[in-house]
């Protein structure tokens, strides 16, 4: 999870203090700080993209990359349309 931009005290644990199996660990966190959404991909940093349920480092850098060559308009323009990509559009303003 250091790779994503989270820390120690960011995990949450359910009450036996274990990670879920079912659900996405950067969802939970998601749906428990709304105030962090949603992202604004044409001007958010590395660190905040990251944290966007869907995107994975490869995906955050192709936006880095994509937003030098000018405004990004939806989600479409970051890759082929993906069930991770939707998710992540759920999060995200252009």
């Amino acid at each position: 999870m250091r790779k994503y931009g989270f820390e120690h005290k960011d995990i949450l644990y359910d009450a036996g203090g274990q990670l879920s199996l079912k659900d996405d660990p950067k969802q939970v966190w998601a749906d428990r700080h709304p105030e962090a959404f949603p992202v604004d991909a044409n001007n958010a940093g590395k660190k905040a993209l990251l944290k966007v349920p869907g995107l994975g480092p490869v995906t955050v850098k192709r936006i880095l990359k994509q937003r030098k060559q000018g405004k990004l308009h939806r989600i479409e323009e970051v890759g082929k349309p993906t069930v991770l990509l939707e998710k992540a559009a759920k999060y995200l303003r252009f």
